[in-house]
């Protein structure tokens, strides 16, 4: 009866891979490591925040009201600046690659991708084509990495890449327009509900209160679990720090050694 299950929830993730006009990952065993330590401190609050990116000193967010906001987390407690409108739609992640911010909106339906400068003032939102499923975003240079989580019964997440230059989907008539997202080698630990990088290593937060850190680039590079990550449901890094937003609205930052 598991080998029948684990089909069925294979199946089922390729299925939606197959539609979104994506190829079909390899899903790498992950294996447990010990934990270390990881010490968060409390830096501010994060009132509504959806979704979060980090570019130089500057902390970007986007708020339950479908803002773009700003803070300097060197200066704490934090103090958000409204800067302008989020790209529209309920924006799910945030992520940063080659510079820009990108957005993933509406994950559930027909789900879009917008890019738009990283500067602390207002700016226009591009749209960048589909992103269907997107939950997650860790950007790398020329890709941007994601989770992609169809929320079936019994699905895990999984890992895609999408160039941030080249050939568009020819089958836009299915609503499958932009550069295409295609599948990686690499799964995320389960229950994965957020990614980041930091400084060439990438992070994830699960639904379990687990940090993990490993390398979606690399096939050989397994996730390891190195300590607590209570509450936190949204990532973001720069600069050697890595920041969360928790589900009861505080911001808190750890850094790596």
């Amino acid at each position: 009866m598991k080998q029948v299950s684990l089909l069925k929830t294979t199946v089922r993730v390729l299925t939606v891979a197959t539609l979104a006009g994506l190829s079909s990952p390899a899903f790498a065993e992950e294996k447990p490591a010990a934990k270390s330590e990881v010490t968060w401190k409390e830096i501010g609050t994060a009132p509504g925040i959806v979704a979060m990116a980090a570019v130089g000193k500057n902390l970007f967010a986007i708020n339950s009201a479908k803002k773009m906001v700003v803070c300097e987390p060197a200066t704490t407690p934090v103090v958000w600046k409204e800067i302008g409108d989020g790209p529209g739609g309920n924006v799910v992640a945030m992520g940063v690659s080659d510079g820009k911010l990108f957005a993933s909106t509406d994950a559930r339906s027909a789900g879009r991708l917008a890019v738009r400068e990283a500067v602390a003032t207002a700016a226009p939102w591009q749209d960048q084509g589909h992103a269907w499923c997107l939950v997650g975003m860790a950007g790398a240079p020329g890709k941007m990495y994601a989770i992609v989580d169809t929320k079936e019964v019994g699905s895990e997440p999984t890992i895609m890449v999408r160039e941030n230059a080249g050939a568009a989907n020819v089958a836009a008539g299915r609503g499958l327009d932009g550069i295409p997202w295609n599948g990686v080698d690499r799964r995320p630990p389960v229950g994965a509900l957020a990614i980041t990088e930091v400084g060439g290593k990438y992070y994830v937060v699960t639904k379990e209160d687990a940090l993990y850190v490993g390398d979606p680039t690399k096939a050989d590079v397994k996730w390891q679990q190195i300590g607590d990550a209570a509450g936190v449901t949204i990532l973001a890094g720069a600069d050697g720090k890595l920041f969360a937003a928790t589900k009861n609205g505080k911001l808190m930052m750890w850094q790596p050694k």
